[in-house]
């Protein structure tokens, strides 16, 4: 390798540590719909979603789907840069569409700022407008404060196993709650059902199991279907 080949494999290795030196912001949203139109929110969150996935350099993923036994109760998760890159989603034609509809179609709201701790995707973008196959959970885990180090490093290790060694998944993401440390999300989506559940048979995953099984005093799985799935694709980042 010539000296300047070298110089520039340093380069890019300098600019992946250094590409979130700040951790991008995620927010998850747990939106109640009025069920009379949740096709109208459905169909705005589409829109809204795929633009912005599209035309904002900064919103690197979006998420909506929602619970599979209360079809009006939706998950959003979304990912931006920085806040810059929020402020120029908010500020959009398209976001404000859904804004105007959210006033009377949304019922019920919860916002949880997050801090992120393990973000990690496939490398290819996932484009998924009305989704009818992948497998989508979030698990909410309350881990005991004496052990949130110990649940932190067991649960990491496990999803880079998953993303090195499974090709059926697609997104694992671990953030925490900004004002509840102990409070965390965990997002996941499978190319289906199938590459779940090998998922769950996996040595490493059971090993987290019971690793963590004593760590956590509360823990909470819902199962998400149908939605708008749409990332950048490459994002992985540890903090």
């Amino acid at each position: 390798m010539t000296a300047f080949r070298k110089l520039l494999t340093a380069a890019a290795l300098i600019a992946a540590a250094n590409a979130y030196a700040e951790p991008p912001i995620v927010r998850v949203f747990e939106l109640t719909a009025d069920p009379l139109q949740q096709d109208a929110f459905d169909a705005v969150g589409i829109e809204n979603l795929t633009t912005s996935i599209k035309v904002e350099d900064g919103t690197l993923a979006m998420y909506a789907s929602h619970k599979k036994d209360e079809p009006n109760v939706n998950y959003v998760l979304e990912i931006y840069r920085d806040e810059p890159s929020y402020n120029i989603h908010a500020a959009s034609a398209h976001f404000q569409k859904f804004g105007a509809m959210a006033k009377t179609g949304v019922t019920g709201r919860k916002v949880f700022a997050t801090n992120p701790q393990f973000l990690a995707e496939k490398k290819n973008p996932l484009f998924v407008e009305t989704n009818t196959t992948n497998s989508v959970r979030i698990t909410e885990v309350t881990v005991k404060p004496e052990n949130n180090d110990a649940f932190k490093k067991s649960v990491i290790d496990a999803m880079k196993q998953s993303m090195k060694k499974e090709k059926g998944v697609s997104v694992l993401y671990a953030v925490t709650v900004k004002d509840n440390p102990n409070q965390w999300f965990l997002f996941e989506i499978y190319d289906d059902e199938k590459a779940y559940e090998k998922h769950q048979n996996a040595r490493y995953f059971k090993r987290y199991l019971r690793e963590t099984e004593t760590m956590i005093a509360e823990k909470k799985t819902t199962v998400l279907e149908g939605g708008t799935l749409v990332n950048k694709g490459g994002l992985r980042a540890e903090f």
